[in-house]
Formats: structure tokens, C-alpha cells, sequence
């Protein structure tokens, strides 16, 4: 499968692996580039793990140390019995401790978006500023209950014969086309692990039986950190609807808000380069 010269370029970036044990459990995350340098912390959405990050990431090391964790339940993190919002947000500030970071700027997409907003309630000094990417924070009155059901993000750890077969398998949540093949088959390789001679998701597919969906309309409204939100202009779940909502409730000035054409859900995958781009425009 082919792959352009600036993604070889970006994976040839090998960051430092590293594992830190929070409240009993093992977590893991990425570290790229100089700590002496200002800090970028990327934190995934459901299902995901830090190596999403691994062809985004190597782009702003000129300027900054760029970190990314595998959330509990996730990546090469150890699964718990029950996951929280405030349990998510200790260990990013865990991780930030064991760096040595005092503060940083947060980047988190999809179900990170909740998790870091919770965290920058919890930490208001840990965040210079905080980059949402198309991720559902706040949710209007009338629609919470269409949000509110989450058996569909429930799923049967699915045992594959051999590595090629789960590779194969391997779906973006939500579903959604991907022109970037290599992408996806860099994170797919990334997403499994053997089990006694089979091959499953890392991901702990009970998250949800657990994860509580909190009102973080007031939170929300009263972050002392700047905010930034970055979305696909073809997104399949941030409507209209919710884009307003979102801008609005969090009193984001026009500037602060970037639209990704021909991008979706995973824009960064959709658009990887644009996604760079626009985010460096941001930062400055």
C-alpha cells in the first residue's frame, strides 16, 4: 500500500513510550521532542489510542513537546472495571505531573472534548487553552434524549484468527468512508493485540456500561482557558444545530472557529495536511 513521503517522514518520528500507574491501573502514553519546549497534549475519542496521532504529531516539534495518552480501557492503557470523566481527567493530569508539565495546550477530538472539559474544571491552571475537535460537548435541551442511548457504542470483544484478518476488520466510529488508506492501516495495526492465539481490539468494548454522560452546559460556559474548535464541514454527527450550540454556549469568537471542507467525523484522517495547517494557524 503506498504512502506519501510526509507521512513516512511524520511515523519515522518515534516517540518515547512510557507507563504510569494511576489509581491501580496502568497507563500508557507517547511523549515526542523536547520537554524543555511548550507542550501540545492530545487526548483521542472512544475506541481510539495515542498512535492516532502518530502521523499528526511529528509536525509541530519545531515549537512545541507533543504528548498523547491512551485513556484507560484504550490503546495500550489497562482496561478498569468503571471509567469516569474525573477518572479520565487524573490521568491526563498524571501525566502532565510525571512530565513535568505545568501547563499546556490541550487538542482533544470526539469523546476527548467532554473528558477535557471536565479536566479544565478540575485543573484550570494545567490549560493554556483548548482545542476542540469536532467533538459534542454541550447538547441542546431537546435533543439530549436522542444523545442519551449508548448501547450502540457497546460490542462483543471479537477474537480474529490472525493479524491480517482483525486488520481487515478494523471500522472507524462512527462508520465513515476513508480515501487515506494508509492511515487507516497504520491505526488499524496499532489497535490490536494477541490473546491467547487470537488477535482482539485493544479497546475494552464495555466502556459505556459504566462512562456517565455528564451536563457540562455550566462548566462549560465558566472555562478560564481559551477556546478553539475545529470541525469537518462534512461531519456526520456535529450538525448545524449543534455547531451553533456549541459556538455559542462557549461564547467562541468567529476567528477561534475552523471548518474543514471535504473532511467528516475524523477529519484529521479525511484531511490530515489541512488539519495541520489549520491548527498552526491557531497556535499562532
Amino acid at each position: 500500500m503506498h504512502s506519501p513521503e510526509w507521512f513516512d517522514k511524520a511515523i519515522n518520528e518515534k516517540p518515547e513510550s512510557k507507563y504510569l500507574l494511576i489509581e491501580s491501573v496502568k497507563i500508557h502514553y507517547l511523549l515526542w521532542g523536547d520537554t524543555t519546549k511548550p507542550s501540545l497534549f492530545f487526548i483521542h475519542g472512544y475506541s481510539a489510542h495515542a498512535h492516532w496521532w502518530d502521523f499528526i504529531a511529528p509536525h509541530f516539534l519545531d515549537d512545541f513537546c507533543v504528548v498523547a495518552i491512551d485513556l484507560s480501557g484504550m490503546g495500550d492503557s489497562d482496561h478498569r472495571t468503571l471509567y469516569s470523566q474525573e477518572l479520565y481527567a487524573q490521568e491526563i493530569k498524571s501525566i502532565c505531573d510525571d512530565i513535568g508539565i505545568k501547563s499546556a495546550i490541550f487538542l482533544a477530538h470526539s469523546m476527548g472534548g467532554p473528558i477535557a472539559v471536565k479536566a479544565a474544571h478540575l485543573y484550570p491552571n494545567l490549560f493554556e487553552a483548548l482545542i476542540l475537535i469536532d467533538s459534542v460537548v454541550v447538547i441542546p435541551p431537546d435533543k439530549v434524549k436522542a444523545f442519551s442511548s449508548r448501547n450502540s457504542m457497546l460490542r462483543h470483544n471479537t477474537e480474529y484468527n490472525n493479524f491480517e484478518e482483525a486488520i481487515g476488520s478494523f471500522r472507524l466510529i462512527p462508520p465513515q468512508p476513508c480515501k487515506n488508506d494508509f492511515l487507516l492501516r497504520h491505526i488499524a495495526e496499532k489497535s490490536f493485540r494477541e490473546y491467547e492465539g487470537k488477535w482482539v481490539l485493544k479497546s475494552d468494548g464495555m466502556i459505556m456500561k459504566s462512562y456517565e454522560l455528564q451536563d457540562l452546559t455550566e462548566i462549560y460556559m465558566d472555562l478560564k482557558c481559551p477556546l478553539y474548535l475545529v470541525y469537518g464541514l462534512m461531519s456526520q454527527i456535529f450538525s448545524q444545530e449543534l455547531l451553533d450550540y456549541t459556538i455559542y454556549v462557549g461564547n467562541i469568537p468567529k476567528e477561534k472557529v475552523k471548518g474543514i471542507p471535504r473532511a467528516m467525523h475524523h477529519l484529521f484522517i479525511d484531511e490530515p495536511l489541512v488539519f495541520v495547517e489549520e491548527i498552526k494557524q491557531l497556535l499562532s
